[in-house]
């Protein structure tokens, strides 16, 4: 029996694919049934990407047409995510591979293998995959948010992907924009199925949005200091324009952070102050001084009702990492803020997420829509039906793309005050 015809995993607990998981799934079997060995799927954030995968993994081995698969992803929260979740029916022939302890002579006895490339290449670039693996072991290899410099010549995946180059090997990404230094179509070829974040939007899968750009008096016109100014430890500042680019890595403004803080409690106070919201930084330090400012602003119930109403989840905070899983699990109130500059931007599935605020200098459209993807999640049962982003940096402005995104519901400018 083909893979072709092998009907979808289905069980109680899982749900039927919907009508662009079936096509995404149905081409790429096809796909492989003819013979494709280089593919790529362009799916949008919260479009069940790994589900997709999942289905198309569970038909192949099925049918026989591919024995030993390797799952590679780029964060171990993506990893576990994928084993617990989507993947949980066949936990009984999944590996997730641990470089220092799997023997290669008795570790070859699963179907379906989860690593972080990290691991498989090794922090001195020691090529692990090749200790532990023959070149033509695997027949499968998914390689997951395969736009994060998987397709650069010399990055570490396409290392793990040429040495494996006999396995047919599928990207998946979120983000189908090209750049002049990544391109993942030159590697997987052209999308053999796209479902962009406009298109769920439209179908109702996702949800739609909201912009609110603000402006701060000293972005407008850039700063200039007075003449002879110090800063806090004595220095001289140097005398130039600083503009927003400037701001929190070279330059901290000691009234910038306040009146963003004071912005975000002022908007969750009016709208819904339980809303989960992600407060994005420039680095770990302004994530700290931002939280505490936020922690200023804050009125006293929400003092009064937890601790951990706001916390810095970033992966130097031991404390506030722990709280991750607490603030993605819809059920647990809080943290109700989490402020971060990059650990949330990819892959945590924060499903309730309703106010996304971007007070940093986002460098790409992939980043950018990386970002955007942690509240296009519809939850119903908790009345997540549409999110805010709150755009301090103008970064709304600069990588729009409607065509992909489509368009938010409204765009709101707010004047500095």
């Amino acid at each position: 029996e083909t893979a072709q015809q092998q009907p979808y995993y289905s069980s109680q607990n899982t749900y039927p694919p919907r009508y662009y998981q079936r096509i995404a799934i149905n081409r790429t079997i096809d796909a492989i049934a003819k013979g494709q060995d280089r593919l790529l799927l362009v799916m949008a954030t919260g479009t069940g990407k790994t589900y997709t995968a999942f289905q198309i993994v569970y038909r192949l081995l099925q049918s026989g047409m591919k024995r030993k698969i390797l799952y590679l992803a780029d964060r171990n929260i993506l990893v576990d995510q994928s084993i617990q979740q989507d993947f949980a029916p066949l936990e009984k022939v999944i590996h997730k591979i641990n470089v220092g302890k799997d023997d290669p002579s008795t570790s070859t006895a699963h179907q379906v293998y989860f690593s972080l490339y990290q691991q498989l290449v090794g922090d001195e670039g020691e090529e692990h995959f090749r200790k532990l693996f023959q070149p033509d072991f695997f027949d499968l290899i998914i390689v997951d948010e395969c736009h994060r410099g998987s397709a650069k010549k010399d990055s570490n995946w396409r290392k793990i992907l040429e040495y494996f180059s006999s396995a047919t090997q599928i990207g998946m990404t979120a983000t189908p924009k090209e750049t002049k230094d990544i391109s993942s179509s030159e590697y997987f070829g052209d999308p053999i199925y796209t479902y962009s974040l406009k298109q769920g939007i439209d179908d109702g899968f996702l949800a739609p949005y909201t912009v609110l750009r603000i402006g701060i008096n000293v972005d407008l016109e850039g700063w200039r200091p007075e003449k002879g100014k110090r800063d806090k430890n004595g220095n001289i500042v140097e005398d130039r324009i600083y503009n927003t680019k400037d701001f929190d890595r070279n330059l901290v403004l000691d009234d910038r952070t306040p009146i963003v803080a004071r912005r975000i409690v002022e908007f969750l106070k009016q709208n819904d102050p339980m809303a989960k919201t992600i407060v994005f930084c420039i680095d770990q330090e302004h994530a700290s001084r931002m939280r505490d400012e936020l922690w200023k602003a804050a009125p006293t119930e929400w003092h009064e009702k937890s601790d951990e109403y706001i916390m810095r989840i970033t992966s130097d905070d031991k404390e506030g990492r722990l709280k991750l899983d607490d603030f993605k699990n819809p059920e647990k109130p809080y943290p109700v803020i989490a402020v971060t500059s990059k650990l949330l931007s990819t892959g945590a599935d924060t499903k309730t997420c309703k106010l996304i605020v971007l007070e940093s200098n986002i460098g790409s459209m992939t980043e950018f829509k990386q970002i955007i993807g942690r509240g296009t999640r519809v939850y119903e049962e908790y009345d997540k039906l549409y999110f805010t982003i709150m755009d301090f940096r103008n970064v709304t402005n600069l990588f729009s793309d409607p065509a992909f995104d489509g368009e938010a519901i409204r765009i709101k400018e707010v004047k500095p005050n």
